[in-house]
């Protein structure tokens, strides 16, 4: 479903000026402020951002391997650029969301397909590495060249596809840990969840705005794509999770998960084998 578009004459003008971003979403610009256009939309990617970090500092801690630290960074790229796509409604901000998207998914899945590859960085299969590099390239120029949303939409759900099979054949495959398929399961839930909150928010954009505008305490729960933010970087996250578990598994290193102070649950490395 594509995303909703408003229309020309509702864009409301802040500090960015005029939105130059292809698309616009179902929250009101600049309800809140002259500077922030969308702010929920804005705000709910510190899900991606604060997750992303707390990652970052769990793979540094824990001498995790680098396809993680980047994988974390991934996530914490992509909420940076959302948050600035969201905050500006500009064309060169919509970018730095959307084509980071690409690129973090190719992280994931390039762990997920060297699970059992017994080197840190180098590739047992070159042609896996190949297409890993070239599919969000190619993506990414055809993109900006075509300037479609829907056509970016349907690279990128390819790429969640294939990431949630090769999760799953991972599990099955390396891991005997008895809540590994419960934690995927958590992880694509949360993720699904997301995507159909955010496709009923397209879908129901007009009747959302009415509610919100005659009950405006309640109004702001139902901003659902700011939902999707919330629930896709939690799932991404936990996605990442699993999969260093699995990995540190598979090189028979003990590990456990605890939980950081914002509740969020840290893979630790207990004894790691050099």
């Amino acid at each position: 479903m594509p995303p909703y578009i408003a229309p020309e004459q509702n864009a409301v003008v802040g500090y960015w000026g005029r939105p130059t971003s292809t698309l616009d979403w179902c929250e009101e610009n600049h309800a809140w402020s002259p500077y922030v256009a969308e702010f929920w939309n804005t705000l709910s990617n510190m899900a991606m951002v604060l997750p992303g970090l707390i990652g970052m500092w769990s793979c540094a801690t824990n001498g995790l391997e680098l396809r993680y630290l980047l994988s974390y960074f991934g996530l914490f790229v992509v909420g940076v650029g959302s948050t600035l796509f969201h905050g500006t409604l500009l064309y060169s901000m919509q970018l730095l969301d959307e084509l980071p998207m690409l690129v973090c998914t190719s992280l994931l899945l390039f762990a997920l397909y060297e699970m059992g590859n017994r080197g840190n960085w180098r590739t047992s299969s070159y042609v896996t590495a190949a297409f890993l590099i070239a599919y969000p390239t190619i993506t990414s120029m055809v993109y900006i060249f075509i300037n479609d949303p829907t056509f970016h939409e349907v690279a990128y759900s390819i790429m969640v596809f294939l990431a949630t099979v090769q999760g799953y054949y991972c599990v099955r495959k390396y891991s005997t840990w008895k809540h590994s398929a419960t934690f995927a399961t958590i992880s694509m839930g949360l993720y699904v969840f997301g995507f159909i909150l955010w496709n009923i928010d397209n879908a129901f954009c007009l009747t959302l705005r009415e509610f919100r505008r005659s009950q405006p305490l309640l109004g702001h729960v139902t901003q659902l794509h700011s939902w999707w933010h919330i629930f896709a970087g939690l799932g991404t996250y936990l996605h990442i999770v699993l999969s260093s578990r699995v990995r540190m598994e598979y090189l028979q290193n003990k590990t456990r998960i605890n939980f950081s102070l914002c509740g969020l649950p840290v893979l630790e490395v207990s004894d790691k084998k050099e």
